[in-house]
């Protein structure tokens, strides 16, 4: 099936100004089966929640083993229980200085509030082969602090899964875009690069796997634009749109936000 294709089944005709409405509150805490969530993560952030699974399950794939995970800044929690059913065989924790409130959890999924630079709190978490943390560091001054606590969660040969916003060098620099994201997003930097991701994790004694772009444009547009217009609507077509997201799995790094708004990367504790 071509993207035109896809898009035109999963968009259909322009629905009436009465089909468009947002999910009850109820809708957004309960979620017993799978096309819920869907539907979930194709309502947040207009599309970009469906984008953010694509990458986070793909990272998931290329680390093998997977046995046990931990979520650091986990918000709602809608992509760990959604991990958490997709995958069965692995237990997933969810960690935020606000608890979930997602209710009928998969067996295999919990969440914590606390602290992670807390080190009684630390103290208290598993030990696991995979962690990761989805737009969190860009919020944090003191990011590399953050990210070796995360680290420390880690067992020999396990990997750290980052997935934040992308800025160039100069972007990272320039003052009115910086004002612009801290004002707007609380974001107390702009984005990452390429080097200041591998030089993260030179820090942390990291291995990286790989360093890509992500939220390319225009299929991340469209979709967002798409999902912004027809609202609810679009939540029957979410599997559809799930597979237009994949297309977005590409390697190649980004040289402005005009190209992509997310860089991420997958590193490995060495064994």
């Amino acid at each position: 099936m071509t993207l035109r294709e896809i898009l035109g089944r999963a968009l259909g005709p322009a629905p009436r100004p009465s089909a468009i409405s947002p999910p009850s509150p109820e809708a957004s805490h309960t979620h017993s089966d799978e096309d819920s969530l869907g539907r979930e993560l194709l309502r947040l952030d207009w599309g970009l929640g469906l984008f953010r699974w694509v990458h986070l399950a793909d990272a998931v794939g290329k680390a093998v083993r997977v046995s046990a995970v931990i979520s650091f800044g986990s918000g709602e929690g809608l992509h760990e229980v959604f991990l958490a059913r997709t995958r069965p065989d692995v237990s997933v924790l969810g960690v935020d200085l606000r608890r979930s409130e997602l209710v009928e959890l998969p067996p295999n999924a919990r969440f914590l509030s606390g602290d992670l630079l807390d080190a009684s709190f630390r103290a208290t978490l598993p030990r696991v082969d995979f962690v990761y943390s989805i737009e969190c560091l860009e919020h944090i001054e003191d990011d590399v602090t953050v990210a070796r606590a995360m680290v420390e969660c880690l067992v020999p040969g396990g990997h750290l899964y980052l997935q934040v916003p992308f800025a160039s060098r100069a972007e990272q620099a320039d003052p009115v875009l910086r004002e612009n994201e801290r004002r707007c997003f609380g974001h107390v930097r702009p984005g990452y690069d390429e080097d200041s991701l591998r030089a993260l994790a030179r820090r942390l004694d990291l291995d990286v796997v790989f360093v890509a772009g992500a939220f390319w444009a225009p299929l991340q547009r469209v979709i967002w634009a798409a999902v912004e217009k027809f609202g609810a609507s679009l939540g029957p077509s979410w599997r559809e749109i799930l597979d237009l997201a994949r297309l977005d799995l590409r390697a190649g790094l980004p040289t402005n936000r005009n190209e992509a708004i997310a860089i991420k990367m997958l590193a490995r504790k060495p064994a």
